[in-house]
């Protein structure tokens, strides 16, 4: 059984970062260096490395309770299984908490220091006979064979029986994450250095559309409510949506609104020096009711008069 604990991963094996994550970056600005170009750019932009993890953690996402034993069980076994893919092609670098109104005076020409990052969630449906049912990606790493990987490593925890419903339970549903975010009681999966680089950041364009207050919000007495989502955007500036996950929301309905508009969202790609890369951001959405929106402009006329 080959296993990755504490295995370390060195800049020369994610150096192939600047080869991926670039290699179309041309057509996404027009006064972008040419992509052969953009190549030996970003392989020249890394300022210094910082030591990093990639952490793995269980939890069940359906009505039953999975003990510290039990998780602590499947983790091991996923853990023990899961091979990275080589070479360690880190595509999507970190990012900040974006905003759709206010918008920094420097953020075309400032630069900041930012880490290659990776996230892929997986949900699995299992039986007591620890049989899978169902592995789904819920959340893409974007990073080269790295889906792959966690789900290879998901069918042997299952097969070796480390993977199964406790108790007298038919089934269950556990969410499998890997990410170089820990979470609590997450176990670290593999060592890592990665390189810093000097990145524009990404922003939304000034003109994306606004989100629709929800009907069934208009009844009650709520009058604004807001939805955080985290998601990477590509070199062309576009939301991937197999990348969006919850960070936080006031309602359901909220969240349901903000995802029907999100994908005619436009941004900005983030670069560095003028190639385009992804980034991973968290991007709000606030929403006002019409009556709260009608209240607040005139409030604003009254007050410049």
């Amino acid at each position: 059984m080959r296993v990755c604990l504490k295995r370390h991963v060195s800049y020369a094996c994610i150096v192939a970062i600047v080869l991926s994550s670039v290699s179309s970056a041309a057509h996404a600005q027009a006064a972008a260096p040419s992509p052969a170009r953009c190549d030996s750019i970003v392989a020249a932009s890394r300022v210094d490395t910082v030591g990093a993890a990639l952490f793995l953690s269980v939890m069940r996402v359906d009505d039953g309770d999975l003990s510290v034993l039990d998780a602590e069980n499947i983790t091991h076994a996923i853990a023990a299984a899961f091979v990275a893919p080589r070479p360690f092609r880190l595509t999507v670098f970190a990012g900040p908490m974006l905003t759709r109104i206010l918008r920094p005076r420097t953020n075309d020409t400032t630069s900041e220091l930012q880490t290659p990052t990776v996230t892929g969630v997986y949900r699995v449906s299992v039986t007591k006979l620890a049989a899978i049912t169902r592995l789904v990606v819920v959340r893409a790493s974007l990073m080269p064979g790295f889906d792959s990987a966690a789900a290879s490593a998901v069918r042997t925890a299952a097969i070796e029986h480390a993977l199964v419903s406790p108790g007298n339970e038919d089934s269950m549903r556990v969410e499998v994450r890997l990410s170089t975010d820990s979470l609590a009681g997450a176990r670290r999966l593999v060592a890592a250095t990665f390189p810093r680089m000097p990145i524009v950041n990404a922003m939304p364009v000034r003109d994306n559309p606004a989100p629709v207050f929800p009907d069934d919000e208009k009844g009650d007495s709520t009058t604004t409510g807001e939805v955080v989502f985290r998601l990477v955007v590509d070199r062309d500036g576009a939301p991937v949506m197999e990348t969006v996950e919850l960070v936080r929301a006031t309602s359901l309905s909220f969240v349901r609104a903000a995802l029907a508009i999100l994908p005619k969202h436009k941004f900005t790609p983030a670069t560095i020096h003028g190639c385009a890369v992804s980034q991973r951001v968290d991007y709000p959405f606030t929403f006002a009711s019409p009556s709260a929106a009608r209240r607040q402009v005139m409030h604003d006329a009254a007050f410049r008069h």
